[in-house]
């Protein structure tokens, strides 16, 4: 029998502490989409840029915080999971609203610590373009893209670009881009959409019992709350969800905005969704009489004609009238790929109203 020596309490108790001390020494910032990134290069689709990454590290005692230019201000970050908008262990979305920004260069520097001593820091340079104002008709053809920056606005999420179109790597909590301006009203959105997968509903956290690829309009930005990054989606017009049940079965559509009203298909309008098929999908958002706002949506096989009517419309009644917004493409626990993207205003397109 091997006989194992005795160790003295002192000594075990300084080997343990020197240890879990230093178990957290490295640690690995990641930018998702860079230390060179521009905001604003076409417009300004919400009040807030957002940096995105993850942070690896050999211990789960760790906190981070950022530094915007040359403000000495300690700002702290959540890391993931938060079970909303931060997916994985050590995902952070450095949210910063516009207002905070000076014209041009801007430097925001990452820090993580352990027990009150920085590990480690990166940096990366926010080019930010003030003046510019989304051009509206505009149209997204993904194959001529090198990078998201130059044509969305990265919300939410690791998304890369493939020779389909843009697709989701981190299936959870919308996963989010932005295409537009606050000043955008009477639009309407297309693209394709095409489901490689998604993670069933269930109730509670993380799916809140929808899986979803949608269309949403008239965004402004995440409202202000106290959590970091803020997570409170609404108000905005309407998120219009094609939700994707087990087995891709039961499918349908639901409008809503998160505060005056909400519209679902009903059975007899269910349908069946074939992965790995090409399906058109479209989003109209229109002003009608008395503040009133109407959504109309579609989704169809993109090797099949368009068709005339529309899939499911719902009207906003409240007596407030929303101000104009951006329009986002959505995957909520859905591995998607969303195709190319035309935005057109109602006037220039006759104005075929149904």
């Amino acid at each position: 029998m091997k006989v194992i020596g005795i160790i003295p309490i002192g000594l075990f108790l300084l080997l343990s502490c020197t240890e879990s001390k230093t178990s957290a020494t490295d640690a690995t910032i990641s930018f998702w989409y860079g230390t060179e990134q521009h905001f604003g290069k076409m417009g300004h689709p919400q009040a807030q840029v957002n940096i995105l990454g993850n942070i690896e590290a050999d211990s789960l005692a760790i906190n981070a915080y950022y530094t915007l230019n040359d403000h000495p201000q300690k700002n702290p970050l959540t890391l993931g999971s938060d079970l909303h908008r931060l997916a994985s262990e050590g995902d952070f979305n450095i949210e910063i609203y516009r207002d905070a920004l000076k014209d041009g260069e801007n430097l925001v520097t990452l820090f993580v610590e352990h027990e009150n001593e920085v590990l480690t820091s990166k940096e990366v340079t926010l080019h930010y373009h003030p003046k510019t104002t989304w051009p509206l008709p505009y149209t997204i053809d993904w194959a001529q893209v090198k990078k998201i920056e130059d044509v969305a606005q990265v919300v939410d999420g690791h998304w890369k670009i493939t020779p389909e179109g843009i697709r989701t790597q981190d299936v959870y909590y919308d996963r989010v881009l932005a295409i537009g301006e606050a000043s955008w009203r009477n639009y309407e959105v297309s693209t394709t959409v095409t489901f490689h997968g998604f993670t069933p509903p269930r109730e509670g956290p993380p799916t809140y019992n929808v899986s979803h690829a949608a269309l949403a309009t008239l965004w402004p930005g995440h409202d202000k709350d106290s959590l970091q990054p803020n997570r409170k989606w609404h108000p905005l017009g309407a998120t219009a969800e094609f939700r994707i049940t087990d087995g891709y079965q039961n499918c349908r559509w639901r409008i809503f905005d998160g505060d005056h009203f909400y519209e679902e298909q009903k059975e007899p309008q269910y349908r069946t969704i074939q992965e790995g098929v090409i399906y058109g999908m479209k989003h109209r958002v229109e002003d009608l009489p008395d503040n009133r706002v109407q959504y109309s949506v579609k989704l169809w096989e993109a090797s099949s004609k368009e068709p005339e009517d529309w899939d499911f419309q719902a009207i906003e009644t409240s007596k407030t009238k929303h101000p104009g917004g951006s329009c986002l493409l959505i995957a909520h626990h859905t591995d998607v790929t969303f195709g190319n993207v035309a935005i057109s205003p109602l006037e220039e397109m006759g104005k075929d109203k149904e």
